[in-house]
């Protein structure tokens, strides 16, 4: 194949020329589109350097190139006639090719939507349409309508355009092999005309707007529950929301199985679309569910008591309607080509909502547990990936299949089935590669030949399925789903002759039970919470507690499993009551009354693991460094072998979360000395997460896990940390634990007003002038200095005692006698937000007014969150708001150290990160951690040390003044000026903490980024 641009150019001219000598017998009627393919479209693909033909890559489960040779029946076509992938994703294609014969129009609606459609389906940005006498490159992007398919063609070309240099450039830099694996594709999209819509009534988007696949297939699954629900609540009002919500998934998740068989040609003939042929859409739709059951088996198709009975009552006209939409020809859905992870992404984010019944009326809501989490969040297939591939991968690599039986694989949090889908997949690909590689040692009926290649029989893939796949969650809907998901991976490459031979061969259904391995339960919550304890039905059965030992009691018996993984969700634990917060504080070695649930989750899955087994979680990172995650970092470290440690920092790996996440890699089995691996990912714009690993990944040991928090550093850098440690005092011990936050504004003390509203305020009642106070907040505390602000504090003066306010029945309605006009603007613009009958309560609730004393004192000011060193010096009586916090003293050596780069060194390795620290994230400095900071204290006996505090002290007071001066600085040449003497006087300052500390010029460094 040709590997250079020239190459590619002098064969393309040669094929060109082939064509042109022929053209009048390649257009005919007679010439087909098979022959084409063969002849000149293969050819073409080859020329770009695509192994089409596999003369390379035998193995039919790591093939770069998917080829169809026109299995069509009627106007159904099985998938795209070409897929184009990069290994090593086998998964996700790049983009799609459509060919066609040359006689005749390629140019029709038909065509456009048939090859936008895969495209969209599989979320590609570009797809190819072809007869090779023209090439016509169509956009993807939007959502397929056959009524503006051919407004999507975004560049053509002729044949004869081929041997243009110029223009097959075009073509070659695009969609060669060596241009898409560089990632032409995505670039190329990336500068395309951004799709726009506007809002149609009554719908998300225009006829042919642009709408991703997930976002469209979600809105209309939404749509069709609601209008089900409501059709099923008519006809049956006795039923509630709970047995609502579960005939309604019911009843769709058969609608989109029926839609994926017609799709694969697995079931030869369209079965949603002739509903209501032979009677009611309704009553055909049971009776082919019930045909099917028998053919294929599992939850989808089990008869329901309530939706399969002859008394259940259904609106057939709305029924009919999702149907016909569903299954309409030019219908945008193709479920041959949506990837099953992707389907899966979808009703991950479906079951964040549950159908609401009451005896009036029927709405679709949000779980209370997603509401508060800001939505449903699915995990991203890369991440997926990458943590199966380094559990799973690794611990079958090198294995038999029949070694592979013996394992077992789960996720106990598994939602929709992500995890689960992607261990299945690595195990079909790790077997169909050792077929192809070992033919001898398949046994009968392990693969079937296709092709001239061996392929694994549904037979083997059933067995793969039950042997090896388990998982367990809570809500009934995802065990469903999941059960769903893994049936359509199961029958992904079969055809309806294959599932046709199955039956004949075997007499059983072509569907497995999953009932044993995909379970519903309670993974943190045993049945001995029972004990001892009276629930009501409706409340245990929420509850759903469930013990390993019973459900998966061979499992068990052998010592567990031999891999865990997963997401497990993230949820404050007060959410679920006290019920549960008492039973896992005395049932795990993790707790803590402030710990998210995730944290049990990490140890429940390693308890249920075998010795030596293999753990993988991508979670909140908050653990590593929070107070909550004490127990768990103590747990982690002292009973697992740590394998690897992926943050991602503040990145969004998770769209629209503020959820800062990391992988979490480890064995079950304890250590004396831990050896792991870190990578503090800086971007998600690569290609391979595995390659970016390996690009980044730093070996760190024992001592990266010491301290209070985990430092993930080297060990040279984890040593200087611990001599910073031992070098001082706590800064907490330093000033007499007074660390304070600030005010709380627009709740209980204070409220904030612009400076018109003080003038206003002064003008009706000239007393309120002493309650008024200047004011900062957060953001306006800067590197030694406060900016100034226009905003100033109205302070309600607190602390009173019911005889202090007379006849008054509380300190509000004491101040609206005393301060009138004041009190009228507040709760006309300042409070008019609360709650007014809950403002007796919370007056009296109010701190003493000794609170109030300090930030009249001398004081160091800081932010609570801070991406350098914002420490600053206030003797002004600046109040501030809770988002910063105050320390009071009058102490300019505290003032240079606290704002020097060794201390940002050591914070920036001990606290939460939001981002990267390193190159612009954000630190938040919470009191538990600032607390700590180590200070070395002067020795008044010890000259060296006098002198050094006093150095410091002359700096940092010249500091303070250049720093005023900086800020009333009027001239460019001023200001240059002043910033150049702050940034002498930065070095000078650092030079002077570097001694205080006793750094070696090597330590130096380090903190400054120029050692290890």
């Amino acid at each position: 194949m040709p590997t250079t641009f020239d190459a590619a150019f002098i064969a393309i001219k040669k094929l060109v020329d082939v064509y042109r000598a022929g053209q009048a017998h390649y257009t005919s009627s007679k010439y087909q589109e098979t022959e084409a393919r063969t002849d000149f479209i293969d050819k073409f693909f080859k020329v770009l350097g695509w192994d089409v033909d596999h003369s390379e890559q035998k193995n039919p489960y790591q093939q770069e190139v998917k080829v169809e040779r026109g299995m069509v029946i009627g106007k159904a076509q099985r998938r795209a006639d070409y897929a184009f992938h990069v290994a090593p994703n086998f998964r996700d294609p790049r983009f799609f090719v459509e060919a066609k014969k040359p006689h005749g129009t390629i140019e029709s609606s038909d065509n456009y939507f048939q090859t936008i459609r895969y495209g969209w389906n599989c979320q590609t940005p570009l797809a190819i349409l072809t007869d090779f006498q023209h090439f016509h490159i169509l956009d993807c992007r939007y959502k397929p309508n056959i009524e503006s398919a051919l407004q999507r063609g975004i560049e053509k070309f002729a044949f004869e355009d081929y041997a243009d240099a110029e223009k097959f450039a075009r073509i070659y830099y695009l969609f060669s092999h060596e241009s898409v694996s560089a990632g032409s594709l995505e670039k190329y999209a990336a500068v395309l005309k951004k799709p726009r819509g506007k809002k149609g009534p009554g719908t998300l988007f225009p006829t042919g707007g642009f709408q991703t696949l997930d976002d469209a297939f979600l809105a209309d699954l939404d749509d069709y529950r609601t209008t089900l629900a409501r059709a099923f609540k008519n006809g049956n009002p006795e039923l509630d929301s709970e047995a609502l919500t579960e005939v309604t998934q019911r009843t769709l998740d058969r609608l989109v199985f029926m839609r994926f068989l017609e799709d694969k040609l697995i079931e030869p003939e369209r079965l949603v679309e002739r509903f209501g042929d032979t009677g009611t859409a309704w009553d055909d739709f049971v009776a082919v569910s019930r045909r099917l059951d028998g053919i294929y088996n599992g939850i989808v198709f089990k008869p329901h008591q309530i939706l399969d009975a002859d008394t259940f009552c259904v609106d057939d006209t709305a029924f009919s309607g999702i149907c016909e939409k569903l299954s309409d020809q030019n219908s945008p859905y193709d479920f041959d080509s949506i990837p099953i992870h992707i389907l899966g992404a979808i009703y991950e984010r479906f079951l964040g909502k549950v159908i609401v019944a009451t005896d009036k009326r029927v709405k679709v809501e949000e779980k209370p547990e997603v509401r508060k989490a800001g939505g449903v969040y699915y995990t991203p297939e890369y991440i997926v990936r990458y943590i199966v591939e380094n559990t799973v991968g690794k611990l079958i690599a090198g294995k038999t299949p029949k070694q592979i039986a013996e394992l077992r694989f789960a996720d106990i949090a598994c939602g929709s089935g992500s995890f689960l889908l992607g261990v299945y997949d690595t195990l079909l690909e790790y077997h169909g590669k050792y077929y192809n590689d070992n033919p001898g040692k398949a046994g009968k009926g392990d693969v079937v030949k296709r092709d001239g290649r061996l392929y694994l029989s549904l037979r083997k893939k059933r067995d793969i399925l039950v042997n090896n796949i388990y998982g367990v969650d809570i809500d009934a809907q995802a065990v469903e789903v999941a059960q769903l998901s893994l049936y359509l991976k199961l029958l992904k490459e079969e055809t309806t002759a294959s599932a046709h031979e199955h039956q004949l061969e075997f007499h059983e259904t072509l569907l497995p039970t999953l009932t044993k391995n995909i379970v519903c339960g309670n993974s943190l919550v045993g049945m001995d919470i029972l004990e001892g304890q009276l629930f009501e039905a409706k409340e245990e059965r929420k509850l759903n507690p469930m013990d390993f030992a019973l459900k998966f009691p061979d499992i068990m018996k052998a010592g567990g499993f031999d891999v865990v993984i997963g997401n497990p969700p993230y949820v404050r634990q007060e959410s679920l009551g006290d019920l549960f917060k008492n039973y896992v504080s005395n049932r795990y070695a993790t707790y803590n009354n402030a710990a998210d649930l995730y944290v049990y989750f990490y140890e429940r899955a390693n308890a249920i693991l075998k010795a030596g087994g293999w753990f993988g979680f991508i979670s909140s990172n908050k653990f590593m460094k929070s107070r909550y995650g004490e127990n768990l970092r103590q747990y982690i470290s002292t009973r697992t072998r740590i394998l690897k440690i992926i943050d991602f920092g503040e990145l969004p790996v998770f769209q629209g979360a503020a959820t800062f996440p990391v992988i979490f890699l480890s064995e079950n089995r304890a250590v004396k000395r831990q050896n792991f691996t870190f990578a503090a990912i800086k971007s998600l714009d690569f290609k391979s997460l595995s390659n970016e690993v390996y690009r980044i990944d730093k070996k760190l040991d024992s001592a990266a896990l010491d301290g209070l928090n985990w430092t993930l550093v080297p060990a040279i850098q984890a040593k200087l940390l611990k001599k910073l440690k031992n070098a001082g005092v706590e800064l907490g011990e330093y000033v007499n634990h007074q660390i304070y936050r600030g005010i709380i504004t627009g709740l209980h003390e204070a409220f904030v007003i612009s400076d018109a509203t003080r003038s206003f305020l002064i003008q009706k009642d000239a007393r309120s002038a002493q309650l008024i106070k200047p004011f900062c907040v957060g953001d306006d505390v800067r590197n030694y200095i406060v900016r100034q602000s226009e905003q100033y504090l109205i302070l309600i003066p607190s602390g009173w005692t019911t005889a202090n306010c007379k006849n008054a029945k509380n300190p509000w309605e004491w101040f609206l006698s005393t301060y009138p006009a004041v009190a009228a603007h507040l709760l006309q613009f300042e409070i008019k937000a609360r709650n007014r009958q809950d403002q007796g309560q919370y007056w009296w609730e109010l701190r003493p007014c000794v609170y109030y004393d300090f930030f009249l004192k001398p004081k160091i000011v800081y932010p609570e969150i801070a991406k350098e060193p914002r420490f600053a010096f206030d003797s002004s009586g600046l109040y501030h708001n809770n988002k910063a916090f105050m320390i009071p003293v009058s102490d300019y050596y505290l003032l240079g150290i606290l704002n020097s780069k060794l201390i940002w060194s050591y914070l920036k390795r001990n606290l939460s990160v939001l981002g990267d620290a390193d190159n612009g994230g954000r630190l938040e400095l919470r009191t538990i951690h600032m607390a700590n900071i180590p200070i070395v204290p002067v020795n008044r006996s010890t000259p060296i040390s006098v002198e050094r505090h006093d150095k410091l002290v002359r700096l940092v007071d010249q500091m303070l003044d250049a720093k005023k001066q900086l800020a009333a600085a009027k001239s460019d040449k001023d200001t240059n000026y002043f910033e150049n003497k702050c940034q002498s006087l930065d070095r000078q300052i650092d030079q002077v903490v570097y001694e205080l500390y006793g750094l070696t010029e090597d330590e130096i460094k380090i903190v400054e980024g120029g050692g290890e």
